[in-house]
């Protein structure tokens, strides 16, 4: 019936475009990802390869266990690949906040915070396409004094990856972002090295974003440094780990804080940066787009509609198309989406994520393929009759519908 009345209403009226962005329609239903549910399961990653399958990742009471890293693969038809999994081998102490990022051909490597109190780890796990672990657990960091942990890695097509994170104390000051570039046999590139210039206060919550040729972007929040509190900056690498030009600044609008920032890269080396922020004292998701020379493509955008939302995801296709995902702060919250060509234009209008409204969902991470089919996952509370689970929807990509022979009455 939705889709009877759309066209209806596109050849009832005049038509200001060439095409009308159509499809990004759910593909089946929301799916819970966990299939352990006493306890928490939350703070989800995807990863997504070529074909579209997919890997989610969380951590949780999974297990019997206190604070394990898990995960569970998919085919991109979204049917299970397997049974659910525990990445970590060592269960001392707590296992928490993993990222995941996968190859082309669907090989995948998890980073996650490994520790307890004030003494984190950022350790990893390799896996093959098949979900079987390749060789054993690894610490990522060298140097180890107080914490290091909120992992965040890309891979690229041939399987290099990179992880950064953040590490208490060791640029000088409060804390910096760091980072090892491995092989994609699981071996170090390099030595560790420091991802931040300035190091001032608290250089914190670090992203990064891989393109089809193995550079990458980091993006982290840096605090007090520019406005009254914190901003987003971000810093380029070639594939070889050198910076490629000076760390930049990623928001124009200064005023209140700017932070939680997340980044997706597309094959051709363009990337786009989507943080929470303040903009004339209204809450919401900003965006900035970036060529693959690092310039600035337009003025950073405000990516909701719907103010008071934070804690965004993005994901890029092969075309640069991409997608944003975030949380509401309503009570009770959902989980909203908004698709963007590969020019910032939006295609269509926000979107709910979630089907289960009551209580909280909160907290999206996103994957898409090359074809711009994605996956976009959530903690949902209280959805899986214990404290928090993981949940799951899959979206179709965008069709566009030429128009211009269509008459107009």
């Amino acid at each position: 019936m939705r889709r009877t009345c759309l066209v209806f209403f596109v050849l009832s009226v005049s038509v200001p475009r060439a095409a009308w962005p159509q499809g990004g329609t759910p593909l089946g239903d929301e799916f819970r990802v966990n299939t352990y549910t006493t306890g928490g399961q939350l703070g989800a990653d995807v990863a997504a390869d070529a074909s579209g399958n997919f890997v989610v990742v969380w951590w949780g009471d999974g297990e019997g266990e206190s604070s394990g890293v898990f995960g569970q693969r998919f085919a991109s038809s979204g049917a299970p690949l397997g049974s659910e999994f525990r990445v970590n081998s060592s269960t001392a102490n707590s296992q928490a906040s993993p990222s995941v990022a996968a190859d082309s051909a669907g090989n995948f490597v998890v980073a996650w915070s490994s520790g307890f109190a004030y003494a984190f780890d950022v350790f990893g796990q390799r896996f093959a396409s098949d979900g079987t672990p390749v060789g054993s657990e690894f610490r990522i960091n060298t140097h180890t004094p107080q914490s290091q942990f909120l992992p965040s890695v890309a891979v690229d097509p041939a399987g290099n990856f990179v992880v950064v994170w953040s590490s208490d104390g060791q640029d000088g000051s409060y804390r910096g972002i760091f980072g090892q570039r491995f092989t994609s046999s699981g071996a170090p590139l390099g030595p560790e090295f420091r991802v931040n210039t300035y190091t001032t206060n608290f250089q914190d919550h670090a992203a990064v974003a891989a393109d089809a040729a193995g550079n990458f972007v980091v993006t982290w929040s840096s605090g007090l440094e520019y406005g009254f509190e914190a901003d987003v900056f971000a810093q380029r690498f070639a594939s070889n780990g050198a910076p490629l030009g000076l760390e930049f600044r990623v928001n124009s609008y200064t005023t209140d804080g700017q932070g939680d920032p997340a980044v997706a890269a597309a094959p051709s080396g363009g990337f786009v940066v989507v943080w929470d922020g303040q903009a004339q004292s209204d809450a919401g998701v900003f965006a900035q787009r970036f060529a693959a020379s690092g310039v600035p493509l337009g003025a950073g955008f405000r990516v909701n509609t719907i103010p008071a939302s934070g804690n965004p995801s993005v994901a890029t296709d092969a075309a640069g198309n991409f997608v944003v995902g975030w949380g509401s702060s309503a009570v009770p919250a959902d989980v909203f989406g908004q698709r963007f060509a590969s020019d910032g234009t939006p295609a269509g209008p926000q979107f709910r994520i979630n089907t289960f409204t009551p209580q909280q969902q909160k907290t999206t991470a996103i994957a898409a393929d090359p074809t711009g089919n994605f996956v976009v996952t959530w903690d949902g509370y209280g959805q899986d009759g214990s404290f928090t689970g993981v949940f799951g929807q899959r979206f179709g990509r965008i069709v566009p519908v030429d128009l211009t022979n269509v008459s107009v009455e």
